[in-house]
């Protein structure tokens, strides 16, 4: 029932229309708590209202059978019932139905011999009346709950009283519909032309079962809005003293001083609808048509239409009577919304009893504020007090902001929050309290100006707030720590794994390990680093044990330099050693993690100082301690960032080191690396510009020493396969490629990213375009896009890590001819080249 508040109102109003009740739903309710007392009292109040009109109109000239079934009274209980009756309490008012029309059908007959037609026997016409009655009043009761309860479920907007409006409208409509189109068929099937009518020569049997029809109808609405309620005493008094002046209108129309039967009741009707209160206008109203009709035996009897005139006049009373009846509804409605606001004033009222919420209103005239009882309570104060004094108790920035925004009432509303001292004066924040306002200006006539609004006590809420925020902020950071790891791992790892594999791959093509040997050893030394980054950042309790051995540290920053010679190259860095001489000499330390505290400090040179020149210096101290430098002439690292330098995680900041190879752990792995040695790193700014970092590593003099091998060049074989455009921003991958694609291209082409790569397809016009997905500047999407919408008809393969997913429907979706998953192999790429090269021999044939 919640999930029906009001959605077009907006406050508690629309909030509580969700504890509301239909007002017709009450009955029901009544009727299922005790069926048997409920229903008994039902059964009785229509069975004899039904035999008083029946009794009261047999005295009406132009009433007999053929017009007085078409239709009956009697249908008051059925149609009330199938509207409003719980479904296995419908059998009540079927049962009241049938009992109220046998009964008003056998007074009539015994009334009067003459009632029914000649010949037609009295069986047939009980039967045919009692199931042609009930129909339609049964069908439109049903129908009318049926539109309730679907609106009801797709949520109706303003409830008080809508449920109700549609129930009644929709019932009435739907009877009037019904009963009106069953009439012809009734009087055409069922009717002997040969009756003689009540309403004489010439009538119409359908034209006056349908005024009868709508007159019926619109009673039965009228039934319905008396169940609404239940009368008070002073309802009761109201409609009493309405009723002689319908009494007075029937003994006029019985002296003959009448405009119509029918347009007169209806026309006081209508003035008791807009004088009297709404409910004691249904009462009266209800009351007094049946007083008017015991009186005169008329109003539901149709009269004989003898000329245009009176049609007019019929048809004038019916559109007055509709329009009581919807005037006395809407008058309810608006005596529920009261009360339903009331109730909802009420329901507040509980609930600030149990909450910190107090009231205020200030007179901007003089300062004067105004608070309820719970607002004194939180503020300290008494039920009045000066504003200008209350304020010293206030936060000094928090006062000054009270100030300012009660001197502009150029916004309609307010909301300040403030910090309060328990004393006289502001005393710091040891034991304020933490109050939040809200507040509305309103201006008067003469420039009279008040705001008001409420007040919350939110102190302890935000002590709690603090402690939370704390706790939020620490579970927070751990936990983007956890996601940057995994997301890390997946990058980090997959570079080296593809150029493992490729190079293995290439030994079994024929490679020499003297080419091999030396880019294995680097890039198994680097996946090596990789996880001993991660391992030592996220479980430092379990890094591997130093491993001291003999090294040279010569050889050290030969391995450092060598190992980063490609990726320098294409930045256009030069790397540099300045070592002493006792860097040749053999020196016990590990080697493992001084070569990657090392490799770490010249790739962030590389990849974000944008410097020309980087420098590996190593010199020795007393000790021995190994003093190594590692200096570039790029851009330095700004003065703020150099307190978090060397924690996990600080990747630099902007695009450009966003968009760059690292796992943010270099600097963080290196100052660890080190001081698990027993050593210290530090950052030196350079004055001339650039970076300096300094590494003072313990080192101890060795029995024995060691000679590094040297790395032999390569051969490169031409292939016969036209141009080949790679994009691909991984140094090792890259380099690896373009030895593999030389075999089998006349000419290849490397760039690093999407924009070069767009830019080198103009000038070659290449044969086949190999792209990575992720690179700098511009993907491998939206490269492949970018060239199909040019008109390029080369053959374009995409390379990605993974072999299902999105990243192969990026591909795809930019019209890539294939999509290959790293690393990528020499007969991977023989296949592939060959498939497609069949595929566009067959398109050209």
């Amino acid at each position: 029932m919640l999930d029906e508040a009001e959605t077009g109102r907006s406050g508690p109003q629309g909030l509580f229309s969700a504890l509301a009740e239909p007002q017709l739903a009450r009955f029901p309710q009544r009727l299922a708590a005790d069926p048997w007392r409920e229903g008994a009292i039902f059964a009785a109040v229509l069975i004899g209202l039904s035999l008083v009109l029946t009794l009261a109109q047999s005295r009406a000239l132009t009433n007999g059978a053929i017009v007085d079934l078409l239709p009956t009274e009697a249908i008051f209980a059925l149609l009330i019932g199938a509207a409003l009756f719980p479904l296995r309490y419908l059998w009540i008012a079927v049962a009241t139905y049938a009992v109220a029309f046998l009964l008003a059908v056998s007074m009539r007959i015994g009334m009067d011999p003459a009632y029914l037609p000649p010949g037609v026997s009295t069986g047939w016409a009980v039967t045919f009346g009692l199931v042609l009655n009930a129909l339609p009043a049964l069908a439109a009761g049903l129908f009318g709950r049926w539109l309730m309860t679907t609106v009801q479920a797709r949520g109706l907007p303003g409830r008080a009283g809508r449920e109700d409006m549609l129930l009644l409208v929709g019932t009435v409509l739907a009877y009037i519909v019904l009963a009106g189109a069953m009439l012809p068929l009734v009087v055409a099937s069922l009717y002997d032309p040969g009756w003689t009518t009540p309403l004489g020569a010439g009538s119409d049997l359908t034209e006056a079962g349908l005024f009868r029809a709508v007159r019926i109808g619109l009673c039965a609405m009228a039934l319905m809005l008396l169940l609404l309620d239940r009368p008070d005493r002073k309802n009761l008094t109201v409609a009493l003293a309405i009723q002689p002046a319908f009494v007075a209108l029937g003994l006029l129309r019985i002296e003959g001083f009448a405009v119509h039967p029918t347009l007169d009741v209806v026309m006081l009707a209508l003035a008791v609808a807009l004088m009297a209160p709404a409910y004691a206008a249904v009462v009266a109203n209800v009351m007094g048509v049946v007083v008017y009709v015991v009186i005169t035996g008329e109003f539901l009897v149709q009269i004989p239409i003898t000329s245009v005139d009176v049609l007019r006049l019929e048809l004038a009373s019916v559109i007055l009577m509709m329009l009581v009846c919807l005037l006395l509804l809407l008058r309810y409605r608006t005596i529920l919304e009261r009360r339903q606001s009331g109730e909802t004033i009420g329901r507040l009222q509980r609930v600030q009893e149990l909450a910190t919420v107090g009231y205020f209103v200030l007179d901007l005239r003089n300062n004067q504020v105004r608070v309820d009882e719970v607002a004194a309570g939180i503020l300290g104060t008494g039920l009045k007090f000066d504003l200008a004094q209350f304020i010293r108790r206030v936060h000094p920035e928090d006062g000054a902001a009270i100030v300012a925004a009660i001197s502009d009432l150029t916004l309609g509303q307010r909301t300040l929050s403030f910090q309060l001292s328990p004393g006289p004066v502001w005393a710091g924040e040891a034991a304020a309290r933490f109050i939040s306002v809200h507040g509305w200006f309103e201006e008067r006539a003469g420039a009279v100006a008040y705001a008001y609004g409420v007040l919350i006590d939110l102190t302890s809420d935000h002590r709690r707030e603090v402690a939370l925020g704390d706790a939020l902020a620490e579970l927070s950071d751990h936990q983007n720590r956890q996601t940057e790891i995994f997301s890390i791992v997946s990058h980090e790892l997959r570079t080296p794994a593809s150029v493992i594999s490729m190079l293995v791959e290439e030994l079994d093509a024929g490679a020499s390990w003297d080419e091999m040997g030396p880019r294995m050893r680097a890039v198994s030394e680097q996946l090596l680093s990789v996880l001993a980054d991660m391992r030592q950042t996220v479980r430092p309790e379990e890094n591997l044990p130093v491993r001291i051995e003999t090294v040279r540290p010569s050889e050290i920053a030969e391995t450092v330099r060598n190992t980063f010679l490609l990726m320098a190259d294409t930045k256009g860095v030069e790397i540099g050693l300045d070592l002493s001489p006792l860097a040749w000499m053999p020196r016990m330390t590990d080697r493992v993690r001084l070569v990657q505290a090392i490799s770490n400090l010249v790739k962030n040179a590389i990849l974000h100082s944008e410097c020309g020149r980087i420098i590996i210096s190593y010199v020795e101290e007393e000790g021995p301690v190994g003093f190594w430098r590692v200096m570039d002439d790029g851009l330095g690292v700004p003065e703020a960032a150099r307190a978090t330098l060397f924690e996990p995680f600080r990747r630099g900041d902007g695009l450009r080191t966003a968009r760059t190879d690292g796992s943010g752990l270099g600097l963080y792995v290196t100052k660890s690396s080190i001081e698990l040695l027993g050593g210290t790193v530090a950052y030196v700014p350079d004055p001339s510009g650039g970076s300096i970092f300094e590494l003072r590593v313990p080192m101890t003099v060795p029995a024995e020493a060691e000679a590094p091998a040297a790395p032999a060049a390569a051969e490169k074989k031409p292939g016969q396969r036209g141009r080949i455009l790679m994009a691909e921003d991984s140094e090792l991958i890259g380099e690896l490629l373009v030895a593999r694609l030389n075999r089998l291209f006349e000419e290849v082409v490397w760039v690093k990213n999407g924009a070069d790569a767009l830019a080198a397809y103009t000038v070659i016009q290449p044969d086949v375009v190999l792209t990575d997905l992720f690179m700098p500047e511009m993907g491998g999407d939206d490269l492949t896009s970018t060239l199909r919408e040019r008109g390029a008809d080369c053959l374009i393969i995409g390379m990605t890590a993974a072999a299902i997913g999105d990243e192969r429907t990026r591909f795809e979706e930019a019209g890539t001819d294939l999509v290959l998953t790293k690393p990528v192999s020499t007969k991977q790429l023989l296949e592939v080249l060959d498939r497609l090269e069949a595929r566009a021999r067959a398109r050209a044939g």
